[in-house]
């Protein structure tokens, strides 16, 4: 499978790719607090690189794209964790999003809208 035959319309997934890199690294001093308290006793340069950077970007895109539900965010950033880190990162990543999508959501960090995502 080549890489180019995975684009569907270039324009559409450059413009995600480019909001989802400029947010990721805008919001990383704001989530890296919260990412330090979600994982229970691991400083931020204990969690493995790949790992840190996997959550920041579920972070950054549950909180910009407003319309792609926080169950195919965690899916996604999972299945990259299981192919691009270490063999427990999975479950890992899987924790920490959990408890973080929770909390930004009561606290209104996280906002979904339209059919299906508001809760």
């Amino acid at each position: 499978l080549l890489l180019s035959e995975m684009w569907k319309e270039e324009g559409d997934d450059k413009e995600f790719l480019e909001k989802l890199f400029s947010r990721t690294l805008a919001l990383s001093a704001e989530h890296d607090p919260r990412i330090e308290e979600a994982a229970s006793n691991w400083d931020l340069d204990r969690i493995a690189t790949v790992d840190l950077i996997l959550i920041r970007m579920a972070l950054a895109e549950a909180r910009t794209f407003e319309t792609v539900p926080l169950k195919v965010t965690i899916n996604e950033y999972i299945d990259l964790a299981k192919f691009y880190s270490t063999d427990k990162s999975s479950a890992f990543v899987n924790g920490v999003l959990d408890k973080l999508f929770t909390s930004m959501k009561e606290d209104g960090t996280i906002v979904k809208k339209g059919r299906g995502l508001i809760e």
